[in-house]
């Protein structure tokens, strides 16, 4: 038997509701998908641990890590995905939110204990993850539809803390620390470890692609039962087609054998002589003619006995499928309920995004117009010492100053009481009319002449002259 784990982020709304078995939970389940798939018998077999260093709800714990995030580094909590566009390629991209709460949830077997997982549990604290629960689970499964025997889930819920309490980061660990969980798990639980993706090609299924697929699996067994019934139905038919031919043919036999007699034996009174004695040859055709009645009654029998036979199979068949039609239509229809409100309920989100997109783009236009009125209102050498740092970041094949910006940019910088502070005006005021790359390029330039402020000034004096007129040279 095979195991493996995959941690994602735990919804900690209803993870300790589902793992407890609360009783609203459950019939909040059956309410939704017509039915439940907790085996009430079964729970007894449950098991549970709760880490005492972790007595609190996971909600309340989930706001504990949100503010010690922001006690170590002064920035909130991101729990959301955000979507951006790449610069590069353009392309849609998604950065995943802080998971601080993740939860994981292996197959295990039939009599696997909590002490089972104290290896792994220690092999994740050796990398700062702190395990909150460990839950095991025998109780959930489903009826296979045919014979309705319990298909057992066994599985396991380990919620962890994947938080460093020092840093205020989330923990971080590559592929090839990936897979060597896969193995200590594995390891310690006694069992086979899964097979990697790699070697497969093929994705891990969520939850709603699982009962899918089983669907789908159940589905395909149904339609070749309901196939097989189908080729026996028509066996069933020839072999009673057969049978009749038989029986015509017979009667066919019978009288032709009685004709043959009336002629051969004369009249009566022949025949009754004949018969009275046994000799001749009408007293082996009357033997024959007994023998061929008793194998036509016997047949008659069986025959009669075909239809009822038919008819009996035909109906369980059709019971048998009306009632696997009925639950698994029952069941796509609840599904098809969840997706569509799910589907309902994304496009809202996907509305109210857009809409936040629109009024950003609208405050980004309002604070860049600002921004030029703000730089026109400064000074001369300011704004052309401005003018000339984005012209220099955005000529990529430069890789100095030209003399027409040594001579704005020195010249702004040279004027100003403070080097440093004339410096980081520039920068300031740049920002908004570059990008990342573009403005990499001007602050790193600024913290050379920063630096060697001196030589700068002399090549300033070498190219020095009166100006005339205003505005950017290119």
């Amino acid at each position: 038997m095979k195991t493996g784990i995959k941690f994602k982020p735990c919804n900690v709304g209803t993870a300790e509701a589902h793992n407890r078995r609360d009783r609203a939970y459950c019939e909040a389940v059956a309410r939704k998908y017509g039915h439940t798939y907790f085996w009430d018998d079964r729970r007894h077999l449950n098991a549970s641990w709760r880490n005492p260093a972790y007595p609190k709800p996971l909600p309340e714990l989930l706001d504990e890590l949100k503010v010690l995030v922001k006690q170590k580094t002064g920035r909130a909590m991101q729990c959301k995905d955000v979507e951006y566009t790449d610069r590069k390629s353009g392309k849609k991209k998604k950065r995943s939110g802080c998971s601080a709460i993740r939860e994981g949830c292996p197959p295990i077997k039939p009599d696997t204990k909590i002490e089972d997982f104290e290896p792994f549990v220690r092999w994740l604290e050796g990398f700062g993850i702190s395990v909150i629960s460990i839950d095991l689970h025998h109780d959930e499964g489903h009826a296979d539809l045919v014979t309705d025997d319990l298909l057992p889930n066994h599985h396991a819920h380990i919620i962890v803390d994947w938080v460093n309490h020092e840093t205020g980061k989330t923990v971080k660990i590559d592929n090839e620390v990936c897979k060597q969980m896969q193995t200590v798990l594995a390891e310690s639980l006694g069992m086979e470890r899964g097979t990697p993706k790699e070697d497969t090609g093929i994705e891990g299924l969520g939850c709603i692609e699982y009962k899918e697929k089983m669907a789908a699996a159940h589905l395909r067994q149904l339609t070749e039962q309901c196939a097989e019934k189908e080729r026996r139905n028509e066996q069933l038919d020839t072999e009673a087609i057969d049978r009749c031919q038989e029986i015509a043919e017979l009667e066919e036999r019978r009288e032709a054998k009685r004709k043959a007699i009336d002629e051969e034996n004369g009249s009566a009174v022949r025949e009754g002589l004949a018969n009275l004695f046994g000799k001749g040859k009408f007293a082996e055709t009357e033997k024959e003619r007994k023998r061929l009645a008793e194998e036509n009654t016997e047949l008659k029998k069986k025959m009669a006995q075909v239809p009822a036979v038919v008819e009996r199979q035909v109906q369980r068949m059709v019971t048998e499928r009306t009632a696997a039609y009925e639950i698994e239509s029952k069941r796509q229809r609840s599904e098809i309920a969840r997706l569509r409100g799910d589907n309902n309920a994304m496009h809202s989100k996907v509305a109210d995004f857009s809409n936040r997109v629109t009024f950003l783009e609208r405050k980004h236009d309002e604070l860049y117009a600002r921004f030029q009125k703000m730089l026109r209102m400064m000074s001369e050498a300011f704004r052309r010492a401005v003018e000339a740092l984005v012209s220099f970041a955005k000529a990529k094949l430069l890789r100095d100053f030209t003399d027409d910006h040594l001579r704005d940019i020195v010249g702004f910088v040279k004027s100003a009481q403070n080097v440093g502070d004339a410096i980081d005006s520039l920068k300031i005021f740049s920002r908004p009319l570059l990008d990342d790359r573009e403005y990499s390029r001007a602050t790193g330039k600024l913290d050379e002449l920063n630096t060697d402020f001196d030589r700068y000034k002399d090549r300033y004096k070498e190219i020095a002259e009166p100006r005339r007129g205003g505005g950017l040279r290119r």
